[in-house]
Order: C-alpha cells, then sequence, then structure tokens
C-alpha cells in the first residue's frame, strides 16, 4: 500500500521540476515519480485529483519563495502587484486616506476586483484580512515559509469556490525544514524614507522516531513611511490647472508644475474683511495682509484658489503619507504527526500583529465664526472690523495644534486549523481539515476634537474681572477653557485638552470552517485512469463592529460609524474528473477531458452552482492544446449584505419634474414618472429644491451572486530539438452579469424611472411622500447593476542554456496582452466604461529577467514595463493637453552568493536607474501603479545553523 512518506517524494519531485529553473514558470512540467514503491500521484496545480504524469489543465504561474526573497521582497504582495495578469489592490500605498485599510496588502488579478480573487494557504481558505470583507490580506503570509506560490487566473470556482471569479493565488508553506534558519534582510532607498527590514527565524525537525515533523517560522518585517517632502519627484508635484488661454481651440486644463497652495485656507487662520482685502496672523497672533507670494495662479475656474509656492496658504504637499508604515510581526507553527504508514494528522497555527498608521491634515475649519468681541482679537483687528462694519467674520484654517489626524490600526489574525489525510486504498486516498481563523480590528483615530467643545472654546470674551472666559456659562460650568485660534500656536494647552479628543472602532472576524476530500481512480480506460476528485466544504463567516459611542453620534470632527453584526453560512459539494480519451495515438500523444461542478448553498443568496469544462490535447509530444469554459461564482460578502445605515446628505435632480421628465430615453421616463403617480407637470416643492436632502448608505441584504461566464484557450510548445525551452500562450475571456456596484441616489432615479418599466432595483432605493411626491428619503446601496466583459492574452516563455565553461543561463519573460476590458456599471448602454489602454488597464505589461549563475554566484536583471496609455479614453482636445502617458520601465539588478552550504548572501538595486512615475498629474505620485521609493540598495544574508 502507498505510504505517505513516499507521496512526499513525488510532491518534491514535482515541485523541483516545476520551480528549480525560474522565478516564474508556467506549471508545464510532468509530475511523477518512478521509485521501488511505483508511480505516485499527487496533486496538479488548479485541479483536487492527485494524478499520475499529468500537465495542469488550467493555465498556471509559479512563483517560488526563494527567488522572491532574491529579489529583496519582503511581502509576497510586492511580488504579486508586478504579475502583468494583476494589478494592484489596496496597499500601503493606495490606503493611506481609507481609515479601515491604512496597511492592507491585497492583490486583484485582471484588475476586477481584491474580493474577486481567491487567496488559499495550502490549498485550503484563510480569514479574510479586513471586516465585512473576504480578500485575504497578504500580511499575514511570511515569506520564510513560502516554497511556492500558484497563481491560477480564471475558471477556479468549481473547484475552490466562490471568490474565484478572476482566479486563485493558492500559498504552498515549506514543508521539510531541517535544523535551524535565520535570515535578515534591508532594504535602503538613495533618499530617506520608505527603508525596509526583515528578520526571520525558521526551525524543523523530526521527532518520536521521525513521526512528528515540525516547522516554525517567526518573521518580524518593518517598513518605514514615506512622505511626499522624502522625494524630489513629489516634493515638486505636477497637477494642474485651468487654462489662462482661453482662446478657440486651446485646451481648458494644462499642466502644473509645483507646489500650488490654496490661497484662502493657513495654519493660522485667513479671512476676508469688507474692505474686500484678505488678511491672516502672523506667529504672534498680529494682523497682517495676506502674503499671494508669486500671486495667484491665473486663469479662469478654480484658478484663483490657488497661489503661487511662496504663499501663505495652505500646501497639501506638507501633509499626508504616500505610504504607510507597516510593523508586522508573524508566527507560524505547522506540524505532520504519521498515525502509520497509511495516515497522519496536520495542523496550521498562525498568529499575526501588525499595525500601521494613516495620516492626514490636522482638522480644518471653513466655516468658523469669529465675533467681534472675541477677546483675542487684536486691536488692529477690531478696528478694522469696525470701520468696515462687520460683526463677525469667517476663519477659514488648518487647526494644527492639534498635530496631524492619525488612524492607528491594528490587526490581530489568529487561525488554527487540524485535519487528517491519508490512503484509502493504493487507487484513493481522502484528506479532511477543521479550521477557525478570527480577525480583531482595533482603530484609533488621533488629533481629533470635540466639535460642540470647539465652538464653545474659540468663542471667547472679556469677564468682569478682565479675564478671558467662554461666552456659554453651562460651557464654563462644565470646564470649558478659552481656544486662542488667531495665528500659530497661540492656544493654552489647556484649551488644546479641553477640546482634543481620540476615538476609535473595534471589529471582530471571524471564519469557521471545515472540508473532506476523496480522490482516486473510477476505472481503466485503454488512454488511461478515469481519476475524480469529491469534496464536502462548510463555511461560516462572522463580522462585527463596535464604534466609540461618539463616532455613533457624530460629535466630534469628520467621522461617524455605526456598530454592525452580520453572518452567513454555506455549504458546498463538488465533484471533478479528468477522463483520458486517447493515448500514443497518430496527432493524439494524449487527449482528456476534464470536468467540475460544484453546488452551493449559501443562508443569505440561496443556492447557485459553478461547473468547468477543460479540454487537454497534445497532438505531438512537443505541443499540447488546452481550452476550458467555465461558469464562476461570487456570493456577497458581509459588509455589502450587512453594513449598517449611516445617515448623509445629498443633492440631485428629481427627473420627474416638468423639465427633465422630456428628456428621458423612448418615452420610458415620462411613463414610468407617471405610472408612479406624479401628474403631467409635476414639480418638486420649492424648499425641497432648496435643500440637501437626508438619507443613508448601507447594505443590501437582498443581494444575489454575481456570475461570470468565462473561457481560456492556450497552447503550451515544449519542443525536444530545444531543450530547456517552453512558451505558453493562452487567450483568456470573461463576462461577468449581475456584478454588485454601490449606487448613488441620483443615478437610482435616473434609472428607476429610464427603466422600460418601474419593477427594477432602483426604484426599491428612494422613498416619495405619498401627498407631495417628493423624495423624503433614500438609501445609497450596492446592487445587482453592473457587468464587465474583459479579454486578453498572457503569453510566457524561458529558455535556460546551460554551459560548460561560462555558466547556466536563464531567459524568462510573461506578459500579458490586454484586449478588452469594459465595465457597465447599470447595465445602460451610456454608462459603458471602455478602460482598455487606460493607465489603469494598459494593453501591454511585462516581466524580463536575464540570469547567470557560475558556480556559488548568481547574477540577475530583471524588468518591469508598462505600455504606453492615455488618461481617458473619452478624451478630447479642448479637455487639456496631458492625457498621453508614456510607457515605463523598471530595472532591478541582484544577485547572490553562497559561500558554503549553510551561508549565503544576496544583494542587489531596485529601480537602479531611479525611474519616478511619469510626470503627469494623473500618476506623478504613483497612484499604486508606479514606484515612488526611487533608487534603493537591499542586502540580506542566510544562515542555517
Amino acid at each position: 500500500m502507498t505510504s505517505i512518506s513516499s507521496l512526499s517524494n513525488a510532491v518534491r519531485v514535482a515541485l523541483i521540476a516545476t520551480s528549480s529553473a525560474a522565478l516564474m514558470t508556467s506549471a508545464v512540467a510532468y509530475a511523477e515519480e518512478q521509485s521501488g514503491d511505483g508511480i505516485e500521484r499527487i496533486e496538479v496545480t488548479g485541479s483536487k485529483i492527485k494524478r499520475i504524469g499529468e500537465l495542469s489543465p488550467t493555465p498556471v504561474t509559479v512563483i517560488t519563495g526563494a527567488e522572491m526573497m532574491d529579489m529583496g521582497i519582503t511581502n509576497v504582495a510586492d511580488i504579486l502587484n508586478k504579475l502583468p495578469s494583476s494589478t494592484v489592490g489596496i496597499s500601503p500605498e493606495t490606503s493611506n486616506n481609507t481609515i479601515f485599510a491604512n496597511g492592507l496588502n491585497k492583490t486583484d488579478l485582471r484588475g476586477l476586483g481584491s474580493d474577486r480573487t481567491l487567496v488559499l494557504v495550502n490549498g485550503r481558505r484563510f480569514v479574510a484580512g479586513s471586516n465585512g470583507d473576504s480578500a485575504v490580506d497578504l500580511n499575514t503570509i511570511p515569506t520564510a515559509m513560502v516554497a511556492r506560490m500558484e497563481v491560477i487566473t480564471g475558471g477556479a470556482s468549481a473547484v475552490y469556490g466562490s471568490d474565484a471569479i478572476a482566479g486563485v493565488i493558492n500559498i504552498i508553506t515549506r514543508k521539510d525544514i531541517q535544523g535551524v534558519e535565520l535570515d535578515a534582510s534591508y532594504t535602503q532607498p538613495e533618499q530617506s524614507g520608505g527603508e525596509e527590514s526583515q528578520f526571520s527565524l525558521t526551525a524543523g525537525g523530526n521527532f518520536l522516531d521521525d513521526k512528528l515533523s515540525t516547522i516554525f517560522n517567526f518573521t518580524y518585517a518593518e517598513q518605514k513611511e514615506l512622505r511626499n517632502t522624502d522625494r524630489d519627484f513629489l516634493d515638486n508635484p505636477v497637477t494642474s490647472i485651468y487654462n489662462p488661454d482661453t482662446s478657440e481651440g486651446a485646451p481648458a486644463r494644462i499642466p502644473y508644475e509645483g507646489r500650488k497652495p490654496l490661497s484662502w485656507l493657513n495654519e493660522a487662520g485667513t479671512f476676508f474683511a469688507g474692505d474686500g482685502g484678505q488678511y491672516t496672523f502672523d506667529k504672534n497672533g498680529a494682523m497682517k495682509e495676506f502674503d499671494y507670494g508669486e500671486g495667484l495662479i491665473e486663469g479662469p475656474g478654480t484658478n484663483g484658489n490657488y497661489c503661487g509656492p511662496s504663499c501663505e496658504g495652505y500646501d497639501p504637499v506638507d501633509y499626508g503619507l504616500v505610504r504607510t508604515p507597516l510593523d508586522r510581526m508573524v508566527f507560524t507553527l505547522n506540524t505532520d504527526y504519521e498515525l502509520n504508514d497509511d495516515h497522519k494528522l496536520f495542523s496550521e497555527i498562525t498568529y499575526v500583529d501588525y499595525s500601521s498608521n494613516g495620516e492626514s491634515t490636522p482638522v480644518f475649519h471653513t466655516r468658523n465664526y469669529i465675533q467681534a468681541d472675541n477677546a483675542f482679537l487684536p486691536e488692529e483687528t477690531k478696528q478694522l472690523m469696525a470701520e468696515t462694519g462687520m460683526d463677525q467674520f469667517n476663519l477659514y484654517r488648518i487647526d494644527r495644534e492639534f498635530g496631524n489626524r492619525t488612524y492607528n490600526q491594528d490587526r490581530e489574525t489568529m487561525r488554527f486549523l487540524v485535519g487528517i489525510e491519508g490512503v484509502i486504498s493504493d487507487d484513493w486516498d481522502y484528506s479532511f481539515h477543521a479550521q477557525r481563523g478570527q480577525l480583531k480590528e482595533t482603530t484609533v483615530w488621533g488629533g481629533e476634537i470635540w466639535g460642540d467643545r470647539y465652538d464653545q472654546a474659540k468663542d471667547a470674551i472679556f469677564a468682569d474681572d478682565g479675564s478671558i472666559v467662554c461666552r456659554d456659562a453651562d460651557a464654563r460650568a462644565a470646564g470649558c477653557v478659552p481656544l486662542n485660534l488667531l495665528g500659530e500656536n497661540q492656544a493654552s494647552q489647556e484649551a488644546i485638552n479641553w477640546v482634543s479628543t481620540s476615538a476609535g472602532q473595534t471589529a471582530k472576524t471571524t471564519q469557521t470552517s471545515a472540508g473532506l476530500v476523496v480522490s482516486g481512480a473510477l476505472f481503466d480506460l485503454p488512454a488511461g485512469y478515469v481519476s475524480a476528485a469529491f469534496s464536502a466544504d462548510y463555511r461560516k463567516e462572522e463580522s462585527e463592529t463596535n464604534p466609540d459611542q461618539a463616532l455613533v453620534d457624530g460629535t466630534i470632527f469628520g467621522n461617524t460609524a455605526n456598530p454592525m453584526r452580520g453572518e452567513y453560512d454555506v455549504s458546498e459539494f463538488a465533484a471533478e474528473f479528468s477522463i483520458p480519451l486517447l493515448s500514443d495515438q497518430f496527432l493524439a500523444y494524449d487527449l482528456a477531458l476534464d470536468l467540475a461542478y460544484r453546488w452551493m448553498d449559501y443562508s443569505t443568496a440561496g443556492q447557485d452552482d459553478a461547473w468547468k469544462i477543460g479540454l487537454n490535447w497534445a497532438p505531438i509530444e512537443d505541443l499540447r492544446l488546452r481550452a476550458t469554459k467555465s461558469k464562476s461564482v461570487r456570493a456577497p460578502n458581509i459588509g455589502e449584505l450587512f453594513s449598517p445605515a449611516g445617515q448623509t446628505f445629498a443633492s440631485f435632480t428629481d427627473v420627474c419634474d416638468n423639465i427633465n421628465v422630456e428628456l428621458g430615453p423612448d418615452d420610458n421616463r415620462k411613463k414610468n414618472c407617471q405610472a408612479s403617480g406624479l401628474p403631467a407637470g409635476w414639480n418638486p416643492s420649492d424648499s425641497w429644491y432648496l435643500s440637501n436632502h437626508p438619507g443613508y448608505n448601507a447594505g443590501n441584504p437582498d443581494l444575489t451572486p454575481e456570475t461570470s461566464n468565462d473561457y481560456t484557450i492556450g497552447a503550451v510548445y515544449t519542443p525536444n530539438y530545444l531543450e530547456g525551452f517552453s512558451i505558453t500562450v493562452d487567450y483568456w475571456a470573461f463576462e461577468i452579469t449581475e456584478a454588485i456596484e454601490y449606487v448613488q441616489v441620483g443615478t437610482a432615479v435616473r434609472y428607476c424611472y429610464d427603466s422600460e418599466s418601474l419593477d427594477n432595483p432602483y426604484c426599491d432605493l428612494f422613498t416619495r411622500d405619498a401627498a407631495t411626491g417628493d423624495i423624503i428619503d433614500f438609501v445609497q446601496s450596492p446592487i445587482n447593476s453592473a457587468s464587465f466583459d474583459v479579454k486578453g492574452l498572457d503569453i510566457e516563455s524561458q529558455y535556460n542554456i546551460p554551459t560548460d565553461s561560462f555558466g547556466d543561463f536563464r531567459v524568462h519573460l510573461i506578459a500579458t496582452y490586454l484586449e478588452q476590458w469594459e465595465k457597465n456599471p447599470t447595465g445602460f448602454a451610456d454608462d459603458l466604461q471602455v478602460d482598455v489602454g487606460e493607465y489603469e488597464n494598459p494593453r501591454w505589461k511585462a516581466m524580463f529577467s536575464l540570469g547567470w549563475k557560475y558556480d556559488a554566484l548568481s547574477l540577475e536583471a530583471r524588468s518591469n514595463y508598462r505600455h504606453s496609455a492615455v488618461a481617458d479614453n473619452e478624451w478630447k482636445p479642448e479637455n487639456n493637453n496631458y492625457n498621453d502617458i508614456p510607457s515605463h520601465t523598471v530595472w532591478d539588478f541582484t544577485g547572490s552568493y553562497a559561500f558554503n552550504d549553510d551561508f549565503s548572501l544576496r544583494f542587489g538595486v531596485k529601480n537602479a536607474f531611479d525611474k519616478a512615475p511619469p510626470r503627469n498629474p494623473y500618476v506623478y505620485d504613483g497612484d499604486g501603479y508606479y514606484d515612488t521609493n526611487g533608487r534603493a540598495f537591499f542586502l540580506g544574508a542566510n544562515y542555517k545553523l
């Protein structure tokens, strides 16, 4: 009977075959080993069937952990985001002003959204990385534990379940470590800021007569913050302004190089007097005329809101972070215990604690009235107000006394998994696991103020005894301390303490799951065995948030939140078959049919299914053709379903009014407005037109799953006459319908009445007053209204060239051509977004590497390429003159040297030519797509005890 140990040998052989040649390679190697125990079956990537000598039926890219570390990469998200098939999800570069997402690292296959990319660890689910979400936070995966990462793009729901519409990233951890391994690395950018360091300790061994195998890892990684002022190209931004040349044919907007502070807001406070002048205060609180520096920016529109670089106004370049800091501690303990030759117990324990800090400007006020009798007013200000008949003025101010607003995020993840696997017979084996994962998030807002206390404290007057007090007697009794806002740092610490506060929120996400897989050979056909895998899975997801009462009440500056509770569970059953049709025939070296089907029953979204049909045909030994057609699904996550109602206000057009009702398409609008009870010639009330309207942002418990119909057609060519060379080409397409999209109230009102009838999802999102017809309430919720149509071509090629005298060379290319990227958020033709060729979705993305290994020395040159693009496909010459964004290539040069079997160094320079993002208003700060760190040097060492 087959043993667990011999099965492990087969797995190791397969890993060597698929990963030793290059950093990233298609899974085209055979997975088999002939030994004294016979040919073993292993699980092929993209399938749960254990096969013999079988190629992966689905296109797969493999990334090895060792090569990833040789690149100086300390976070698995950083390499995934470089893949041409991927784009940046949420990352430290894109999450600074997203309060609950600071520091998260999520990848995004095909640009279809992180929630449509399923991340697995050793083929099993992992707890979500943020509350209410389903996407995994890659910060929880230590690079030192990664053996390889398998990237499967598309057609994976039938095998792996929901969330795999765009594909699957399966992270395989290291299995066999003997002794202790110490690893450290440090990355130093040429300019300060953005430094990275990592230390890991990995230990493993066999115990209890080799029955118990244990692997432990501790990783500490730190990534320093990066500010605009830390990089020359960020300190000197490129933005845009309205074109001062307003002649016919001139573009409306043009680039503007350099800083441009706001001309009406600053840290000392500025106001406009009755004489038409603008005034501010010096650092001591004395009034003076506002200094516009080089003057107001000339031109129409909002140009006059900005002034030259030396202007006294507020400059946003001085605030906020380009990349949030990130400190991570990860503990991992994996064990295997052989009960006997045929069965073993296994467990995986992960504990992660990491923090990240977002940062933005201090609190600011643009409706901030100071009365003429304010005790802190200088005499010259009182005189000016008296002369110009002012009894108050509006003080526009950035309140730097309270410090920058900070969003301190701490995330604690705990995951425990236990399972048993083994063989049932010579042809069948099984695996069962149960796990529980939990994420705890603590968010603290710093630099906040009590809104009511601020208003009370700034309204300071002289008391009868000549002292300065708060005007409001009740506030004085409560301890109010008068606050001086005129000038910089004029407020007393006691006043700052009275007004300042902090607020926070805790959140918890829990995942409980179990799964059983039985795999084996059903029966023999002339071309080989029919193999199958049957699986059953259960999963429960739970989330809750608990904000401070101040956030619920909305009593602090700028932030509100409401508690949330939500949960769902799902039961799933799946079957997968591999059917050999022909073997060793003319024009049929082999031919196999692959089938998969999954049935799902969600407590929230109901029943659904996913399926896949695949065909693998090798007409000759050197050439393999493959095609798959599949239906994939994504069920709505907890946040989309159960986000609590939070009040908001909006101004929007009621398309049923007397003017707009005539402008709708195909007479639908007029017909539907009248069908809803609004008579011809109706108009909202005067008061409705003059106000912002209250409503809510909330989840939608009636959401249904998204559906994707996708297919892949490809070829793998590995010519025998050119040993070491391979090329794969795969054409792929996704058509996603019923996709979940958040809808604003103006859109809901428009499409409620522009649809063919009132029986549509938009009409349920607002309420009219039965008597007046006015819209008196609305909810901005996600609905199943969007669609995607995305197509492209993946190309991957590698060539290994060994020589007797000059070492071994390796050439590797991976590229994606994007043929089509379309999204329609509403289903109406006018809203179709054609994004292919825009900078988020360029036509071409590619990675290229050239490596050389000679004895103990390895050197490699790597490049990342983004094709030239445009900012907006709807661009017209009259819009602006900066729509074109040039191509962009970044080169890294890395190397390693093994002094002996136990000690090695790795080194290199990343972004060797110090390539900055394009000098374009859209992307000068990287926007997550371009490197903002600049040239950086790294050094790493690995020592085995």
